[in-house]
């Protein structure tokens, strides 16, 4: 019985590419460096191995100069930017309706996750949203779900996963739990069972199994 679902964010809740480039791009020209496409960042961000830091910046791992410049931008204009996928809302609500307990996993820290979630008016519908700064290693490491599993009470054998990318992917067939594929994000599926084209056919299958 599924009593947990976690999801990842962005590209599976939120739009938010378009947000993260404008500030990605306002860091990269206080160091004179040229922007970068939209379409580029969403490929890197979502692809295991890529060095970051030197795709986004060109150094070997980011400053404290770097992330506070980030974080000030992106906290201040990231909501007005970030819209959710059409029936995200919904989704939400009726899932919440249902008295099953709705998790976030993001590789983004917490902090902005709770600012954009909050912004669309959907943080209430979360019982935790753990980031990358909550634990010891990104997705696709299964720390966020194992740690949310701690925190929730609820043990993974009752739990999946809806998520965009093979990090996502990784993530959950390392916590040995289901994964459900959001076809219309930002990345890409390795070997995903269940794969749905929008968030109607994703409602429908959940509101069918739990």
């Amino acid at each position: 019985m599924i009593k947990s679902i976690i999801f990842d964010m962005d590209g599976t809740l939120l739009d938010s590419s378009y947000a993260m480039t404008l500030s990605v791009n306002h860091v990269r020209k206080s160091y004179g460096l040229a922007p970068i496409e939209k379409e580029y960042l969403e490929f890197i961000i979502n692809e295991p191995c890529i060095d970051l830091p030197k795709k986004l910046y060109d150094v070997k791992e980011y400053s404290q100069e770097h992330r506070d410049r980030f974080a000030k931008h992106y906290l201040a204009n990231a909501n007005l930017h970030v819209k959710p996928y059409d029936g995200a809302y919904e989704l939400l609500e009726s899932l919440h309706v249902k008295g099953i307990t709705l998790n976030i996993a993001t590789n983004a820290s917490d902090f902005f996750a709770r600012n954009m979630l909050e912004g669309q008016d959907m943080l209430k519908f979360f019982s935790f949203v753990i980031g990358a700064n909550n634990v010891e290693n990104n997705k696709p490491n299964p720390d966020m779900l194992h740690h949310i599993s701690s925190l929730s009470k609820i043990p993974l054998t009752n739990s999946l996963l809806v998520g965009d990318s093979i990090k996502d992917e990784g993530a959950a067939r390392s916590a040995n739990i289901d994964f459900l594929f959001a076809s219309w994000g930002y990345g890409k599926s390795d070997n995903n069972t269940e794969s749905f084209k929008d968030m109607r056919e994703l409602k429908n299958y959940l509101l069918s199994i739990i």
